[in-house]
């Protein structure tokens, strides 16, 4: 939402920029102009630039200006401008209106969402220790899909893809991963068509991303091992005899 907001000053700053240099070039186009009543000919150019830019500025009602227009043509100028002044401060005051509104929204959805997880936790009787590790982990899950850094965000614009180009695409999404293990790293060396076809097929319907908080146990020794885990960003330790290995 900052990004819009920074967006649309900068279009606005380089908008009164144009307008700076145009309030300033129409004095060209008659002797008797504004620049020459107010003596600006006679001071350097960034003195000519800030007084034109000020002027720009004080249309959008936000200070005042004592230029004024003297000849038909910049009032005909200073009309137009002042038309489109309105048109940017309603423009702006409405998308910060609607920024400050949906962080409001935010706000309220995160209270809102927490405030039913401690209820939860409370009815259940759970542990302290127990909540507490539980709130932490969603604390930090519910920030990372806020600012779109969760590992598995929902796109749904990519239901549209035909289901060969969704395979390849996944495909490409875990083919980092799907490397690590020296079968597919050895069938990736000279795919052909019905290679790349079935481990398209692999990456979609055989894979799925695991997302683990810092102490959970992923599998124990001597149970069936119904998957294999493939670790992508983090640390994963093992034990063994009482001993630790990374």
């Amino acid at each position: 939402m900052f990004r819009v907001l920074a967006t649309g000053c900068l279009r606005l700053l380089v908008l009164n920029h144009w307008i700076s240099c145009a309030w300033f070039g129409v004095s060209w186009l008659d002797t008797n102009n504004w620049v020459a009543a107010s003596g600006l000919y006679e001071r350097d150019f960034e003195y000519q630039y800030l007084t034109c830019a000020l002027w720009a500025f004080a249309q959008l009602g936000v200070g005042e200006s004592p230029l004024q227009p003297t000849s038909k043509i910049e009032m005909l100028l200073n009309c137009l401008i002042a038309a489109r002044s309105l048109i940017t401060s309603a423009t702006l005051i409405s998308t910060m209106g609607n920024l400050i509104a949906g962080l409001r929204k935010i706000k309220e959805d995160e209270t809102t969402e927490f405030r039913l997880l401690r209820r939860f936790l409370k009815m259940n009787h759970i542990p302290h220790d127990v909540g507490q590790k539980v709130t932490q982990f969603l604390q930090h899950q519910y920030a990372a899909k806020r600012h779109d850094r969760s590992a598995d965000p929902r796109v749904p614009l990519l239901d549209l893809l035909s289901r060969p180009l969704f395979n390849e695409l996944y495909f490409e999404r875990y083919r980092a991963s799907m490397s690590n293990m020296s079968l597919i790293r050895d069938l990736l060396d000279e795919p052909d068509m019905q290679t790349l076809q079935a481990l398209h097929q692999l990456a979609t319907g055989s894979l799925s991303q695991l997302v683990a908080a810092s102490g959970d146990v992923i599998f124990l020794s001597g149970n069936r091992a119904p998957t294999a885990y493939v670790r992508v960003t983090g640390s994963l330790v093992y034990f063994q005899n009482e001993g630790r290995q990374n």
